[in-house]
């Protein structure tokens, strides 16, 4: 079987090549290198350099895949209120071009990673499940709420392809880019620990979230096409274990075996605690859908990162297109340093 993944040079995208790859598929990787490595694509995936915006009609109908898993996209959830225009262009009309695309070509399912941001602020105490209403809080959210209601339209419309939407959520793990310093936090910290210099927390620390080991979450959406109650379905998809921002950061110390420093920065406008009920995809893709304790993922990301060149700092990937609100932290990153409260 063939099978084209968009954004397969990068994080998550690279992971779920690497695992078609290893069951024995035909992969190419399709990514323009704007977050992404060309070192992350797998050995065995051939590689074509491209944007989600170009005319991507020549490459679909010259490899004509089976199945297409569309990751590429850009996923700095805080900074899409100050760059909505280029966060919509990135996520919702590439994801549009590659869905046309995809059905010109033939294509009989089409896999799409979307986002825990779809669904905005927690209504009630409970886990997000994927039958509850989403109201996205940020453009980034809505791009992706968007992006589904398209997929879904989109069937409705010509009878196919068959789909099928994962919502993951703080995905960390070995070869995530820590040079990023807009998004992943497990990479922005485990990058500033090892440079000695002290983690950056928005307001007190105590936002939780349920950090995500890597290869589960590629594990499942690798498999989707070939599950048959997966199909025109969505799932959430990650780890199980609420965990503040701050407890983060010193078990990050603690993999690292280094002291480590919070900088306490201005509380900032997000969902204040964000985390997913997994029944659904554990019921459909079973032991599959199985993470692995923070700590122990931890480790393994550690183990990688130490073995490997801090690469430099990711740029703002566009010019801010509105600077209101923006955090003082990130003007220190587009050049203009604010000092910062730290604390031990």
């Amino acid at each position: 079987m063939k099978a084209i993944v968009t954004g397969g040079a990068g994080f998550i995208g690279s992971r779920v090549a690497e695992v078609l790859v290893e069951r024995g598929h035909e992969v190419l990787v399709l990514d323009d290198l704007s977050g992404g490595f060309v070192e992350n694509v797998p050995e065995g995936a051939r590689f074509v350099e491209a944007s989600v915006n170009a005319n991507l009609q020549p490459i679909f109908d010259g490899f004509r895949p089976d199945y297409v898993y569309h990751l590429a996209a850009y996923a700095a959830e805080g900074l899409s209120h100050h760059i909505p225009l280029f966060n919509y262009t990135n996520n919702l009309t590439g994801t549009a071009n590659v869905l046309a695309a995809a059905y010109r070509a033939g294509a009989a399912h089409f896999v799409f990673t979307s986002s825990i941001a779809a669904y905005g602020h927690p209504h009630t105490s409970e886990p997000f499940r994927e039958e509850d209403h989403c109201v996205p809080a940020d453009p980034y959210g809505v791009a992706k709420l968007a992006c589904e209601n398209h997929i879904h339209a989109f069937r409705d419309y010509y009878g196919r392809p068959d789909f099928t939407i994962f919502r993951p959520h703080n995905v960390y793990g070995p070869s995530q880019n820590i040079s990023d310093p807009f998004r992943n936090v497990v990479g922005i910290f485990m990058a500033r620990a090892l440079r000695g210099e002290p983690l950056p927390l928005f307001g007190d620390g105590s936002q939780t979230r349920s950090f995500s080991y890597v290869r589960s979450v590629a594990s499942c959406i690798a498999s989707a096409p070939f599950v048959e109650a997966a199909k025109n379905e969505t799932f959430n998809v990650g780890g199980d274990q609420p965990t503040s921002v701050r407890d983060l950061a010193h078990a990050i110390g603690r993999v690292l075996d280094l002291p480590v420093q919070l900088q306490f920065l201005p509380e900032r406008k997000e969902v204040k605690h964000a985390h997913s009920s997994h029944e659904k995809l554990k019921r459909v893709f079973g032991a599959e859908s199985e993470d692995i304790a923070l700590e122990d993922g931890l480790q393994r990301m550690a183990a990688y990162v130490k073995g490997h060149p801090i690469p430099p700092a990711t740029p703002c990937p566009s010019p801010v297109e509105i600077e209101d609100g923006l955090p003082p932290s990130w003007k220190h990153w587009m050049g203009t340093p604010v000092p910062a409260k730290q604390a031990a």
